[in-house]
């Protein structure tokens, strides 16, 4: 089994403030609204799955208690 994560996920970043994350994700939001209204939509959807992993990423950062 490789440790390598599938080609549409992103590498597992390093830990960061909740906030940090959810930024992220939003920037990749607009990334894919720019692309869109381009009619780039593989782009679109590339960019909008990566802002909805950060998304997630955020809200699992901010449920997970510090050791």
């Amino acid at each position: 089994m490789s440790d390598t994560p599938p080609p549409s996920m992103p590498a597992m970043p390093p830990l960061m403030e909740p906030a940090r994350a959810r930024d992220i994700g939003r920037l990749y939001q607009a990334l894919a609204d720019q692309f869109e209204a381009a009619n780039a939509t593989s782009q679109a959807a590339r960019e909008l799955q990566k802002a909805q992993w950060w998304l997630t990423y955020s809200i699992t950062l901010t449920q997970t208690k510090d050791s």
